[in-house]
């Protein structure tokens, strides 16, 4: 049982190299299914470990922290760990023929190879114990990204995957100092004994630069506003299936950067208190929730309406998280995962239907009602999960975040979030009111496959359970709400 941290990590660096010197798509898809599934499998086995019997600390090649490598799986880690090869697992299942017609394929190898490294690094985030090596995994997911996304028959693809690539530079400069910085004052890079010696320095102005620094780094690298810039035009002109991986996962891996630096390596929340980090944190949050879903409101592509949603729920996330009270983190983590699940469909059903087509736009809709009832309907029932309607998973999201905020300082900020759940469902209308009740003269049908179909109705199944089932979201997360705050104080 302690092997699987590692297994995890390895498993799918262990596939790459054959990948390289295969050329048959069909095949390479398969074994990069396989893996990916056993790995999620592995994941579960770990998740029931963890909750009901042990952490598991893994150290690689027996050099005992801080000398070595070592990695930490605890209940936080594994959870987002499920979110991420889940959702990796999906997209991959259900993209074959979109990396078919929109990936070049003298280079689908390579695809496929980033994909792995992409996943295997987000995973090697999540688990390892080290900051330094964060920083390290955290790069491997980011060269990959850079390339997924440069592999999109568009026109603009390259300049997205080359925009992308200079804003997340600039990103890893301010972490890295971040981490110089820790690294002086400390004297150490792994994670707990981080936690243990920081308090030592008194949470002088040198520990505080860095927390700063990390938090412009990461909050670039997770579209956090003002810093989402590269997102939209990264989600536009990606190919489909990356987009429809990165809306499920790339922002949740910042979150939890996030949560982790600040409730257990920092170990205490009075300095995000004293400092105001906290408080700038939240009013960015909320600034950027309006902006950005007035934005999608005017907008008229539905990738870049989508894109500018995420933006907005991640500033959901950000502002329950920065209340810093244990109903903050839960319903931080309770919509992780569901807007995780509701994103990764709408762009899944969006993908499948418009295989070739870049800018997708709210005309494009029209009359997909009775052309694709069934890959519609899971869109719609998924788009009212975004909303937070009733019998939804977005609707325990928002009942969660509305508690939050009711029990902390900033309770009057309930009406904001209110007020833009409200906001959200005048995009979305429009989206419902072309599908089913403007006609098009447009004729052409694109073959949807039933194991596509699958894959939505597996999303949308679970939006309504855990719209009506909390256990496996809310109480979960509420769990390691109260171990991660109660650890930081």
């Amino acid at each position: 049982m302690s092997q699987l941290p590692i297994l995890i990590l390895v498993l799918p660096m262990l596939l790459a190299p054959v990948l390289l010197i295969l050329r048959n798509v069909g095949i390479m898809h398969s074994l990069v299914t396989i893996v990916l599934f056993i790995n999620f499998f592995l994941t579960i086995i770990l998740f029931q470990h963890v909750s009901s019997v042990e952490n598991i600390l893994y150290e690689v090649g027996n050099w005992p922290a801080p000398f070595g490598i070592r990695l930490n799986a605890d209940i936080l880690s594994v959870f987002f760990l499920i979110i991420i090869n889940f959702m990796s697992l999906l997209c991959i299942a259900s993209g074959k023929n979109l990396i078919e017609e929109q990936v070049n394929k003298s280079t689908s190898n390579l695809f496929y190879v980033a994909w792995l490294l992409c996943t295997t690094g987000f995973s090697g985030i999540i688990l390892t114990d080290d900051i330094f090596n964060l920083f390290v995994f955290l790069e491997i997911s980011s060269l990959s990204s850079y390339f997924l996304v440069s592999q999109g028959n568009y026109k603009g693809s390259t300049v997205a995957a080359l925009q992308y690539l200079f804003i997340g530079s600039i990103a890893a400069v301010f972490i890295l100092l971040s981490i110089g910085i820790i690294y002086m004052q400390t004297g150490t890079l792994n994670m707990q004994d981080i936690s243990m010696k920081i308090s030592l320095v008194d949470y002088n102005n040198s520990v505080m630069l860095a927390l700063g620094l990390f938090l412009i780094g990461i909050g670039i690298k997770s579209a956090m506003f003002p810093l989402h810039g590269w997102i939209i035009k990264t989600y536009a002109y990606s190919p489909s299936v990356v987009t429809t991986f990165f809306s499920g996962t790339s922002t949740k891996i910042g979150i939890y950067i996030l949560i982790r630096i600040f409730f257990d390596v920092f170990n205490n929340i009075t300095p995000l208190q004293n400092y105001h980090l906290s408080e700038l944190i939240i009013y960015l949050s909320l600034f950027g929730i309006l902006v950005s879903t007035a934005y999608a409101i005017k907008q008229k592509e539905i990738k870049k309406m989508l894109a500018l949603s995420s933006i907005a729920q991640l500033g959901y996330i950000l502002l329950v998280a920065m209340l810093l009270i244990p109903e903050g983190i839960t319903a931080s983590l309770v919509h992780v995962i569901n807007h995780s699940v509701i994103k990764t469909g709408l762009f899944l059903a969006i993908a499948i239907i418009f295989l070739n087509n870049q800018n997708i736009k709210l005309d494009d809709l029209c009359g997909l009602g009775k052309k694709y009832p069934l890959v519609m309907g899971n869109f719609i029932i998924l788009s009212l999960g975004l909303i937070g309607i009733p019998l939804t998973a977005g609707f325990i999201s928002k009942w969660y975040i509305v508690l939050a905020m009711l029990k902390s300082e900033y309770w009057y900020f309930t009406i904001v979030v209110l007020i833009t759940s409200f906001m959200t469902f005048f995009y979305i209308w429009k989206m419902i009111e072309n599908i089913y009740f403007k006609s098009t003269d447009n004729n052409e049908s694109v073959a949807i496959k039933n194991y596509q179909i699958a894959c939505i109705t597996i999303l949308t199944t679970l939006t309504i359970y855990f719209g009506i089932d909390t256990s496996l979201t809310a109480d979960v997360a509420e769990s390691i709400a109260y171990d991660v705050y109660y650890g930081a104080l």
